[in-house]
């Protein structure tokens, strides 16, 4: 972390925020509204009706990669991707464009 600097780092998170956020105004919605979105992980509307459950399983089963679907009054209604730690933007754009495969986006 210290190698890469701190100012680095948290641009790197800032790039891959905007990616999965862009690409989640393309093809659903952002939750909560816009100004209360994390820099670390997005949650994301399930605004298409998708199961996020078989997608995430699926993710995982054949993709080796994870989300996370909301909780508590979100739980099916919501799902979650990580951008920070040491993932990378082109990491990022690899999950969303495989999501985009899955789902036929």
């Amino acid at each position: 972390m210290f190698d890469e600097g701190l100012d680095r780092r948290f641009a790197r998170h800032d790039a891959m925020a905007k990616a999965v956020q862009d690409w989640a105004l393309q093809h659903f919605a952002m939750y909560p509204e816009k100004g209360y979105w994390s820099k670390t992980v997005s949650c994301i509307t399930n605004t298409r009706g998708i199961s996020i459950d078989e997608l995430s399983d699926r993710l995982v089963r054949d993709h080796g990669v994870l989300i996370s679907e909301g909780y508590g009054e979100i739980k099916g209604k919501t799902f979650r991707i990580a951008h920070m730690g040491d993932l990378t933007v082109p990491d990022v754009r690899g999950l969303l464009g495989t999501i985009n495969a899955i789902l036929g986006l």
